[in-house]
């Protein structure tokens, strides 16, 4: 139980990665603060619940809100009597160029994708210093290496792999680790959702599939397993990294 009496906040927790950090750190023993803006919240808690949780509750968040932001984590805090780990997962993607992409896309992909990860960090902060805890950002492989028609969404991505690194400089004195999680191509409603959007899905999906080394893509369950490994002393001398779970498809991208 690597997670045992260590509380964990975990954002877009209902469904995709984010549920799948949260079911690997339930069955670790965490206690977890599930967020979302509102769907499927307490039936999460409840499957965490079973897993293993030592206590699980939802809070409904808007990661777009400074105010919603800081009192889930004071709500956090005041139930669990401390926060060792914040793992920012809240995102969203938009298939467009720049030259398509709406201004008012653009600023929703900003709020939602970047200026979340920012704001949860800054208030979770005060609270991660006193626990020598870890913040791990849910980036991913197009922030590092771009993707055609995402304009707005890789910046954001990019923005989140530039704020890591900054911030694992500032916080390695005081004994906060942060790290970053650079997923590639994973099955989550997301994923699917970009599927969704292209000329010819199941073209779509044969040619991202067959682009895979590994013949595959990713699970929500191997992204948790990142995410574990980052939330523990198994890395107790990590920070500022950006870690690739892409099944090598960057290799050849």
């Amino acid at each position: 139980m690597r997670m045992q009496g260590k509380a964990a906040i975990v954002t877009g927790s209902t469904k995709g990665i984010g549920l799948g950090i949260a079911r690997v750190f339930a069955q670790e023993g965490a206690m977890i603060t599930v967020v979302s803006r509102g769907e499927r919240g307490e039936e999460t808690v409840e499957e965490l619940r079973q897993l293993g949780a030592a206590d699980a509750f939802f809070v409904a968040t808007d990661v777009r809100s400074s105010q919603m932001i800081q009192a889930m984590i004071a709500q956090t805090v005041e139930r669990f009597g401390r926060l060792d780990v914040l793992v920012n997962n809240a995102g969203y993607h938009i298939s467009k160029n720049a030259q398509d992409t709406s201004e008012e896309e653009w600023e929703f992909l900003i709020q939602t994708n970047l200026r979340s990860t920012f704001l949860c960090s800054k208030y979770a902060i005060p609270h991660l210093l006193k626990t020598k805890g870890s913040i791990i950002n849910i980036s991913s492989m197009v922030g590092l290496v771009g993707q055609p028609n995402a304009v707005a969404y890789s910046a954001t991505k990019g923005g989140q792999v530039a704020m890591t690194k900054s911030m694992a400089i500032d916080l390695a004195p005081h004994g906060v680790r942060v790290n970053a999680i650079c997923p590639g191509w994973i099955i989550t409603p997301l994923v699917d959702d970009w599927f969704g959007q292209q000329p010819d899905e199941q073209a779509a999906r044969e040619y991202i599939y067959g682009a895979h080394p590994m013949g595959r893509i990713g699970t929500i369950e191997e992204c948790g397993k990142a995410a574990l490994f980052l939330a523990t002393d198994d890395s107790s001398f990590i920070t500022g990294v950006a870690l690739p779970i892409d099944g090598g498809v960057t290799l050849g991208y």
